[in-house]
């Protein structure tokens, strides 16, 4: 339904690919994805809602870097289509995924699959970054039992709407503090010996969601997450009824409208329909 997307940039004039891998479509209730209303009051908009908005993508993104080969999330599978899926985690959660979330995922759209299409083995991948904890993000670890999980450490802590037993066994990722500034945002953290690659807090949607920032020769890539459902969300300060806070979402549109204004800036989030589109040609954010 979403084509996968590829492009070449540099990086000090070294080789950068960065892939958009489409790992299936979600569709959610209308008031899940947009509300004026937070906390209990937006949940019983939702859980009433009897709309459900347009198939999105879940975006997946690899970054074949000069220091390794990074994903951001790791997407969906196709087993959350099987009924029971959500069983472990208890009656109201297994009945509230059912009731917000439609999924089209076939097990070909799973990251594994999709990355040996690009002669990339799993194994092969030096860290998977988690913007959050979300179950459409976190679903595809079971391919990624060698690899360094990475996570924001107040994510890990405070957690919003995450759904453990859906955690693979083995699933301990290595915890990470955002306790460096860059630029506007007070919590950031280098990620690569070049500082090219940045975690940045982005919290809103859940307390300690974060995304990641690209910096290539020719732009800067913003690798956002659910910190909105897509780009006109953040341009006309709307916000997803999911949110845990929009004060905070709000901060962090901010944030993210400034850094837009002093650096070329691509913005992608992950269940945005063009996303993958404006990463092919490079589309920028343009704040007035």
């Amino acid at each position: 339904m979403f084509s996968n997307e590829s492009i070449e940039l540099t990086i000090n004039k070294n080789p950068v690919k960065i892939h958009a891998i489409s790992t299936g479509s979600v569709a959610v209730k209308t008031k899940f994805s947009e509300s004026k209303k937070t906390g209990v009051l937006a949940k019983l908009d939702f859980i009433f809602d009897k709309k459900f908005t347009e198939w999105m993508p879940i975006w997946v993104w690899v970054i074949e870097h000069p220091e390794g080969i990074f994903l951001i999330d790791t997407g969906e599978n196709s087993n959350i289509q099987t009924p029971g899926y959500f069983k472990s985690s208890g009656v109201f959660a297994n009945w509230l995924n059912r009731a917000m979330f439609r999924f089209q995922i076939s097990r070909e759209q799973e990251i594994d699959k999709q990355l040996l299409k690009l002669n990339i083995k799993p194994k092969e991948v030096k860290a998977v970054f988690l913007t959050h904890l979300h179950l459409d993000h976190i679903d595809g670890l079971k391919h990624f039992p060698e690899t360094k999980i990475i996570v924001n450490k107040l994510e890990w802590e405070k957690p919003y709407g995450d759904l453990p037993k859906l955690y693979p066994h083995w699933f301990q990722p290595e915890l990470m503090e955002l306790n460096e500034q860059y630029e506007c945002f007070d919590n950031a953290c280098f990620l690569t010996i070049a500082k090219d690659l940045i975690a940045l807090h982005t919290p809103g949607h859940t307390n300690g969601h974060m995304s990641i920032l690209l910096k290539t020769d020719n732009c800067h890539i913003l690798f956002a997450g659910d910190v909105c459902y897509n780009q006109n969300q953040l341009l006309t300060n709307c916000f997803a009824g999911v949110n845990i806070s929009h004060i905070k979402a709000g901060n962090t549109y901010k944030r993210i409208k400034s850094l837009a204004k002093f650096n070329k800036l691509v913005f992608l989030p992950s269940h945005d329909r063009e996303a993958g589109k404006r990463l092919k040609e490079l589309v920028t954010l343009k704040i007035i």
